[in-house]
């Protein structure tokens, strides 16, 4: 996957860049911070927190 930076040399791309915004570039943000807080959420510690997973 290549992305494209704005000012790219490809008139098209730069004149939807300039009109919409970079929605490529904010999509893969989003996506990113998004796997960051699945991945945290999904690792967290229950050790000393109290919680007994066979309890609940």
């Amino acid at each position: 996957m290549s992305t494209r930076p704005a000012g790219s040399g490809s008139p098209i791309y730069d004149q939807l860049v300039e009109e919409h915004g970079d929605v490529l570039s904010e999509a893969r943000k989003l996506a990113d911070l998004t796997h960051r807080q699945a991945d945290r959420m999904l690792r967290w510690d229950t050790s000393g927190s109290g919680w007994d997973p066979e309890v609940s």
